[in-house]
């Protein structure tokens, strides 16, 4: 049993990109996508758990725990962003452009082997949190992070937000506000965001 923070990324418009490219030249495409999300999420040292389809699934906080891992997992979404823009510079030639949606959501989950070793389920994770960060990215706008509030409630005022309110997702009893994550917010250091959040008694 863990806390967990999941981020689930999807590449936009795949089927159209589908239809009008050879298979080889998309499979480089593709190939190169899913370096770029690996690439973000190693440098957080989140896990990349599995690629479906063209989504990507990451976990932060398993195998490897940080205090920190809401915080790391939007970074991560946003440097996912920025790194299909950079991508995007070198694939004009073609006229071909990238772009991703990323949903992120923070909860309680089991992880553990769910069919044998060497499988591709070996690392699965049971409960609601990676299907809350499936649907928010759903709902995410092309380029843009969603997130659930426990993630929000952890990251703190690191960033800057827009509130989106109370959504209704697709097989959840419940609505759940989101917040668009607009970037990192500029401050002094971890004291100054910890003091704009408030902090607990001494």
């Amino acid at each position: 049993r863990r806390h967990l923070t999941v981020l689930f990324c999807d590449l936009v418009g795949s089927i159209e990109l589908a239809h009008s490219q050879d298979p080889e030249d998309l499979g480089e495409l593709v190939s190169a996508y899913q370096g770029v999300c690996k690439s973000a999420i190693e440098r957080y040292e989140g896990f990349v758990a599995r690629y479906v389809g063209d989504g990507v699934l990451a976990y932060f906080g398993y195998p490897q725990a940080h205090e920190e891992d809401a915080e790391r997992a939007v970074r991560a979404g946003l440097g996912i962003i920025d790194g299909i823009r950079k991508l995007n510079v070198r694939l004009a030639e073609g006229g071909v452009e990238l772009r991703v949606r990323i949903g992120i959501a923070t909860g309680s989950v089991v992880v553990g082997d769910m069919i044998g070793e060497r499988t591709s389920e070996e690392s699965a994770v049971v409960g609601m949190t990676p299907n809350v960060a499936s649907r928010l990215q759903g709902i995410a706008q092309p380029d843009t992070v969603v997130i659930a509030p426990e993630t929000r409630r952890l990251a703190l005022d690191y960033f800057e937000y827009r509130d989106l309110g109370e959504q209704v997702l697709k097989g959840l009893p419940a609505p759940i506000h989101a917040w668009q994550v607009l970037g990192e917010r500029a401050t002094a250091g971890r004291f100054e965001v910890r003091q704009m959040s408030g902090t607990t008694p001494l």
